[in-house]
């Protein structure tokens, strides 16, 4: 595992768990609706970069064959 998928695994650990304590605060914090709007929209926020950085890893083409040239193919 090289630096890039590192960094990249652990973003999107990150976005998890930002999630995660996105739905906590609004359970807690349900009674005021400012912090409930406020973490609603971090939480979107988080769920979007999430959809669009580390869901379906596996449907993206790999890219290993880059360095390579068209006469060694």
């Amino acid at each position: 595992m090289n630096t890039s998928e590192r960094l990249r695994r652990r973003r999107c650990l990150g976005l998890r768990i930002a999630v995660f304590f996105a739905v906590i605060l609004c359970i807690y914090y349900r009674g005021d609706w400012a912090i409930v709007g406020v973490v609603a929209v971090g939480a979107l926020v988080a769920i979007i970069a999430y959809w669009r950085d580390c869901r379906g890893s596996a449907t993206k083409p790999a890219r290993r064959d880059t360095h390579r040239s068209n006469s060694q193919r």
